[in-house]
């Protein structure tokens, strides 16, 4: 938010060097990013008052004003028509400087000698406004030069409020926080306007029915008001504070919520129905046009602002086309209420909508400020509008609520900042934060807290305020005391970390992806229509970029990664992901979530090595991941043919089983799919249930002792049926070889000359052991003769 140090010194007087305050307000915990200086580009442009307006001798819709600026009357020639006598002008004098170097003298204009010139906004560099002179907003200093009169000289300091000090959103409220640190006496605006006329209940009606939603409203009505531009005051700081000005009226609300930080709203009167305010839920099948000309759906869910008929306002967000202030508008209608954050922040998201209000409204305004604002913006309405203010406010609060009291203890406060903590000290700073102290038994302090802060629920909080107030870089630096207690993992966590490390040691990178997908991926990925993966979670208020839907599986984020990578010249990368997915239930409003592990991995296996090329990674690479998962959960995978993921090579792709339980697939992506994303690598992929995957294993690890006594070995090589899986035979030979087999591992896979066709060789080596003693040639032989007769009876095997 931007705050101006000229507007600043309204509220406190003489105040540091905007550097300096800077400084001290970012020490505070209200952070400065930036100070701006601005002002005037121009020099010798004063203050000066028309005396007298004459018509110029030559005609040519020319006039002679006599004009003074606190010395000799000076004569000026003005083409412009919207000077009178009385009006309060800039006059530059002779050698002066305009912006873009304009220079102006005494000069003959027709003969009539004209001792300066009468500015415009853009003449000077302050608007765009060129058709007439700038009349300002009197009574001045004569002669005083223009950049002090107007406060043109100014540093906008960029603040960066955070979201639970709402109350800083505002001059005033960062003006409490300067206050204290400088110690600055704080003087407020005045408020209060002339009433007169008749009572405001006569004219208008207020009623709230959702209270939990809107727990005060006030409004104020304003008759015979004139409708036109700000004084120039009014709209310069507006302008320096990112606000377009709009009229006098609508200019006053804005410049209030700037001050005050309350939002306002200004009504038409006479186009209210019944003069009556109702605020309630939006109906199913209402819309509201608002003030950005946009027809929006309302659903029972949004507060709304009504009359006695239809919606004119969305409650906290912006206000409807409808009753807003328009040029022939007499008779306001003023809001200044509260409303529910997050009903306000539900109701900007679900219509894509943002403004000042509901930019403040979501963080929380003073529920006392309401009232206060409202006769603030109606004494200045009545000053640059005009109109008659009705005696009285119209204040519905049906969700009054008692200050906040809190009790500090001192002692409590000096453990936690390591220094003691005065009773003067800690009294002085909270008072001058708006709290009411009183003091309570013992070393502490009984405290209200001030009504606009919202943030102040507990006695750190208090202790933070002091700490921020006198400095922390004020606090002494000691050891921290207590024991350390290391952290507890619950056992599902210690397994998920296992496997992270398991993969970051196989030289994977961890990546982490937003759970949000683009519909679009689907097709990317050969989805069919009715998959399950299709089966997606919509989003209601998508950020934006088109990812509309929760994602259902993580290989299109993983695979999206590698083709950036890949565009940016690095064309092997591995990489894994741990996240949730997710899938609608039917007749639930929570969609189920799924824990899952996924892997890509793309190009070389290593760093290029003067010894050779490393390879590139291949379908056994995922698949040797996932083998060696297994084994250091304890838990044995089984690899299936026959896996149906469409966006894997369908002959070169497996299902992984666990426990007799499809988990996930394993493959090489399917070229198509790489063609679709541009990718110019050969993936290979793995995606798994994690939470499933884990259910299977064992809870705790199974470990055995060293092995005492040697094994032996023997080689077995069998030819089989080309279509029957390697897994299967190393299955047979594990249970025919019993508790002896410690080993099965696949050393040779031969196809071609000397092998009849339809069949395949594979060799084994098989490790025997006995935990208790060495093995005899005999009880080994013995032992590979029953496994070689399994093969034979079981699989068919001819043995080679």
């Amino acid at each position: 938010m931007r705050i101006s140090y000229a507007w600043l010194r309204e509220f406190l007087g003489e105040l540091p060097p905007p550097a300096e305050l800077a400084n001290r307000l970012t020490m505070a915990g209200i952070e400065v990013e930036a100070s701006e200086a601005v002002g005037g580009a121009f020099s010798q442009v004063v203050v000066g008052r028309i005396e007298a307006i004459a018509p110029h001798p030559a005609g040519d819709r020319l006039t002679v004003c006599r004009v003074t600026v606190g010395r000799e009357p000076l004569t000026i020639v003005c083409g412009a028509r919207n000077v009178r006598e009385g009006d309060w002008v800039p006059v530059a004098l002779p050698g002066a400087t305009l912006p873009g170097g304009r220079r102006i003298e005494a000069v003959s204009v027709q003969g009539q000698l004209s001792q300066g010139m009468l500015c415009s906004e853009r003449e000077l560099g302050l608007g765009p406004d060129a058709e007439g002179i700038l009349i300002l907003h009197g009574p001045l200093p004569l002669g005083q030069p223009l950049q002090a009169a107007l406060s043109l000289d100014d540093h906008l300091l960029e603040v960066a409020v955070t979201p639970n000090r709402g109350d800083c959103l505002s001059h005033l409220g960062v003006a409490r926080e300067v206050a204290v640190l400088t110690g600055r006496r704080l003087t407020l605006p005045r408020r209060a306007p002339r009433e007169s006329g008749e009572a405001v209940g006569r004219l208008a009606a207020v009623q709230i029915a959702d209270p939990d939603l809107c727990p005060r409203y006030v409004a104020r009505v304003i008759r015979g008001v004139r409708i036109g531009p700000s004084p120039f005051w009014l709209r310069r700081r507006l302008e320096a504070c990112g606000l377009r000005p709009i009229n006098n009226v609508v200019d006053a609300t804005n410049y209030v919520m700037l001050e005050v930080g309350q939002p306002l709203h200004a009504f038409d009167l006479s186009l209210l129905k019944e003069r009556r305010i109702v605020v309630r839920r939006a109906r199913a099948g209402e819309h509201l046009i608002t003030l950005d000309g946009v027809s929006r759906p309302l659903d029972p869910a949004m507060l709304v602002i009504a009359d006695a008929a239809d919606p004119v306002a969305v409650a906290g967000v912006m206000g409807g086309a409808a009753t807003e202030v328009r040029p022939m508008t007499t008779d306001l209608l003023l809001e200044s209420a509260t409303f529910d954050p997050l009903g306000v922040r539900r109701t900007a998201r679900a219509l894509g909508l943002s403004s000042e209000a509901s930019y403040r409204f979501e963080r929380g305004v003073d529920p006392e400020g309401p009232a206060a604002a409202a006769d603030r913006v109606s004494r200045l309405i009545q000053e640059t509008a005009g109109g008659a203010v009705a005696p009285g406010l119209l204040d519905v609060h049906p969700g009054r609520s008692a200050p906040r009291r809190l009790t500090l203890r001192l002692t409590r406060a000096a453990a936690v900042l390591g220094a003691p903590v005065e009773e003067a000290a800690a009294t002085g700073i909270l008072r001058g934060l708006g709290f009411a102290v009183r003091r309570g038994r013992g070393k502490a302090l009984g405290l209200t807290v001030p009504s606009w802060r919202s943030d102040v629920t507990r006695e750190i909080d208090c202790i933070e305020e002091i700490a921020r107030v006198q400095g922390f870089e004020k606090i002494p630096a000691t050891l921290p005391g207590g024991r350390a207690v290391p952290p507890r993992h619950l056992p599902a966590q210690q397994r998920e970390g296992l496997v992270r490390r398991l993969l970051v040691a196989a030289g994977y990178q961890e990546t982490v992806n937003l759970s949000f997908t683009r519909e679009e991926a689907f097709d990317t990925f050969a989805l069919p229509p009715g998959h399950p993966l299709r089966e997606a979670v919509r989003i209601r208020n998508p950020l934006g970029g088109g990812e509309t839907l929760l994602r259902t599986f993580l290989l299109p984020a993983l695979l999206q990664d590698l083709l950036t990578n890949e565009r940016r010249g690095i064309r092997s990368a591995w990489l894994f992901e741990i996240a949730n997915v997710y899938h609608p239930v039917p007749g639930e409003q929570l969609p189920r979530e799924v824990g899952r592990l996924a892997g890509a991995a793309m190009g070389a296996r290593g760093p290029v090595h003067w010894s050779g090329e490393a390879g590139r990674a291949d379908f056994f690479d995922a698949k040797g991941t996932l083998e060696v998962l297994g084994r250091v959960l304890g838990l044995p995978l089984e690899f299936r043919g026959g896996g149906e993921a469409p966006y894997l090579h369908p002959g070169r792709q497996v299902a992984v089983v666990a426990g007799g339980e499809a988990v996930g697939v394993v493959g090489e992506v399917h070229p198509e799919v790489r063609a679709r994303l541009g990718l110019a690598g050969v993936p290979v992929a793995f995606e798994v249930d994690l939470d499933r995957l884990l259910a299977h294993a064992p809870p705790v690890a199974q470990v055995r002792p060293l092995p005492r006594f040697p094994a032996v070995s023997r080689d077995v090589a069998v030819l089989v049926a080309a279509d029957l899986p390697a897994a299967r035979v190393r299955a047979v030979i594990e249970a025919a070889g019993g508790d002896w087999v410690e080993a099965v591992t696949l050393f040779d896979l031969y196809e071609g000359e000397g092998i009849p066709a339809g069949h395949r060789s594979l060799a084994f080596s098989v490790a025997y052991r006995a935990p208790d003693r060495t093995l005899t040639d005999a009880e080994v032989n013995a032992a590979h003769a029953v496994i070689l007769a399994r093969l034979q009876a079981e699989l068919g095997a001819t043995i080679r």
